[in-house]
């Protein structure tokens, strides 16, 4: 009988330690929760951020696809025109003086 009653206080030692336990468990477990929705809200924040700086690079490809695209028909115009015999105007002849 002893050895039952020995038994039966531990088991409810254990119990009221738990018991206690579970109250800081539940209070770390709610402190957790708050931080994973901060992080949660703060990862989909960066998730838009990546978004939108991702927008901007392509935007920024195609413009440079863009600029490239002209400077590289400026430069053939350029080369054509270099090319191409410059229009010859006649020089006009020295004027001859009239002797008196």
């Amino acid at each position: 009988m002893r050895k039952k009653l020995g038994l039966l206080g531990m088991v409810f030692a254990a119990l009221l330690l738990v018991a206690g336990c579970g109250q800081q468990l539940k209070q770390e477990n709610e402190q957790l929760k708050g931080q994973i929705s901060t992080l949660t809200e703060e990862n989909n924040n960066l998730k838009n951020q990546v978004a939108t700086i991702q927008k901007e690079v392509e935007d920024l490809k195609n413009q440079v696809t863009s600029l490239t695209a002209e400077r590289d028909a400026a430069k053939k115009e350029l080369e054509a025109r270099a090319k191409k015999p410059a229009a010859k105007t006649p020089a006009k002849a020295p004027a001859k003086k009239k002797r008196k």
